[in-house]
């Protein structure tokens, strides 16, 4: 079954099926994305693409390797993805780019917690048109075992723990900040997943909108709404993001943050065939402060094994675009 047969549909079309795992106790981290682009300027395109942070040894990596549309396959059904010899779905990732004095291969198997899918809009945002970017995690406490070798780097992957996600839409968010946490260091169960993002209607932006789904000591805590988000605030820069929010009883406060060295430079071309700059740290560090009725205050910290994400139409002297 093609891509151009399955709900991907025609252009205007993006779509993002992606794994992301840190290592236990050491600032490294694995960001593995295949994508799909129908654009409605220029070819459509499938891309590999291959990211590892490792500040402190081999250093931060990245490779992208595009491919004819027809060279991919995306199942719904499933949830099976294959670009090339790439293949990616809920229970493994294996795949192996060669060429232009570069490779990278790896084999991951992938062990879901059984939790539930995390979903940051509301059902009816899904199905509507506006906003024009959807995203979900499939499952937000994965644990991750397996090999991945880029260029000369070796990294055996034991007991990570990480998420299996899905975006897709008819084009990319303009602005956003976002960030996700699978697992903090004094609570290992505890999610977040979180965004402030400007939407597009026609050549307008809307204003900044803060969405999140915070689990902890087994509640949920959700913003998904624009009426809901009047109850939240937030601020971002290159590279710090200071967020938070009240509904009724239950309070967060928080900040992620990343040093430039943490951070790979990636350039995003969208359905319009212009070019977003992506500066991605899958080693950040997030730092929560949370109250409520179903559960005591208190402080969490997850030290340098945040994902945090700035998309921007402006270039950022200090990190290198590395694909």
């Amino acid at each position: 079954m093609s891509p151009m047969s399955t709900s991907a549909g025609a252009a205007p079309y993006y779509e993002s099926r992606y794994i992301r795992a840190n290592h236990p106790d050491r600032p490294q981290a694995l960001w593995l994305r295949q994508t799909l682009l129908l654009p409605t300027a220029g070819e459509p395109v499938a891309d590999v693409w291959v990211m590892l942070f490792d500040p402190e040894g081999s250093g931060n990596r990245a490779l992208k390797e595009p491919y004819p549309i027809d060279a991919s396959e995306y199942v719904y059904d499933d949830w099976t993805a294959r670009i090339g010899a790439a293949t990616l779905d809920d229970r493994s990732a294996q795949g192996v780019i060669t060429g232009r004095n570069r490779s990278a291969r790896w084999d991951m198997r992938i062990t879901p917690d059984g939790q539930e899918p995390v979903k940051l809009l509301t059902e009816r945002a899904y199905r509507a048109r506006v906003p024009t970017a959807k995203t979900t995690v499939r499952h937000p406490l994965a644990q991750f075992n397996g090999l991945l070798e880029l260029d000369d780097a070796r990294v055996v992957v034991d007991d990570w723990t990480g998420s299996v996600n899905h975006n897709w839409g008819t084009k990319h968010t303009p602005a956003y900040a976002f960030g996700q946490v699978c697992g903090f260091d004094n609570a290992p169960d505890t999610t977040l997943e979180i965004v402030t993002a400007r939407a597009a209607i026609g050549r307008f932006l809307t204003p900044s909108a803060t969405l999140f789904v915070f689990r902890h000591a087994g509640e949920e805590f959700a913003v998904r709404s624009i009426l809901g988000s009047l109850q939240t605030h937030a601020r971002y820069q290159p590279f710090s993001w200071s967020f938070g929010g009240r509904i009724g009883d239950h309070m967060i406060e928080g900040e992620i943050t990343a040093e430039p060295e943490d951070v790979i430079g990636l350039t995003y071309t969208d359905t319009d065939g212009g070019q977003k700059f992506c500066y991605n740290s899958a080693i950040a560090t997030c730092r929560i402060q949370v109250a409520g009725k179903a559960f005591e205050r208190a402080e969490l910290v997850a030290t340098r094994r945040a994902m945090f994400e700035i998309l921007t139409d402006a270039r950022h002297d200090t990190v290198p675009l590395l694909a």
